[in-house]
């Protein structure tokens, strides 16, 4: 766990009713067109991804302050979020003011022991449901914006609640769990 070689991810996971519902759609969606099988990537929504600055470890108790600062939140999920070319990710639109709040006090406070970290700026803010990244074909065009509509058609309104962050070395399967920060 030394220099980092790759990103590592900061992610937030749902909580709630509502995720049996996202849920149901990634497996209806990943059947559908054939992309995952099982087990299918955890639903997370991403707010933060560290490029480098040395051992990952050093940033461990920033993390537990913002988790104990932050968490738990609510955020709403409305409506679908899909990013054309060259990602072709299909996932669920997320909204909360605290969310992006969140996300800028953890690029500070890393960025500030050392850590580069992706600009979350101007990020979309979203739960991936299906994406090429981790699946076992590509889909076309055509079968990406038919996930899209099916999204959006059966896309729930609803709220969620975060209540833990994990830090992720994203390889998949299985997925590498790092370290998670809780409130207190």
């Amino acid at each position: 766990m030394g220099e980092l070689i790759r990103p590592y991810y900061l992610v937030a996971i749902p909580d709630g009713a509502v995720v049996q519902d996202m849920l149901r759609l990634q497996k209806f969606i990943s059947r559908r067109f054939r992309m995952y099988t099982q087990p299918y990537p955890s639903l997370h929504l991403t707010i933060g991804v560290v490029e480098s600055g040395g051992d990952i470890r050093r940033t461990f108790p920033a993390l537990e302050q913002i988790a104990a600062r932050h968490l738990p939140l609510t955020v709403r999920v409305n409506g679908q979020r899909c990013f054309d070319e060259p990602f072709l990710a299909v996932g669920l639109a997320v909204e909360s003011r605290q969310l992006a709040y969140l996300a800028g006090e953890v690029e500070g406070k890393l960025s500030s022991v050392g850590f580069q970290l992706r600009s979350f700026a101007r990020w979309n803010f979203h739960i991936s449901l299906v994406s090429p990244l981790f699946s076992r074909r590509l889909w076309n065009s055509s079968e990406f914006h038919e996930a899209c509509q099916l999204t959006a058609a059966h896309a729930p309104d609803a709220r969620c609640t975060l209540g833990k962050i994990e830090l992720w070395d994203p390889e998949f399967p299985p997925l590498n769990l790092i370290a998670r920060f809780n409130s207190k």
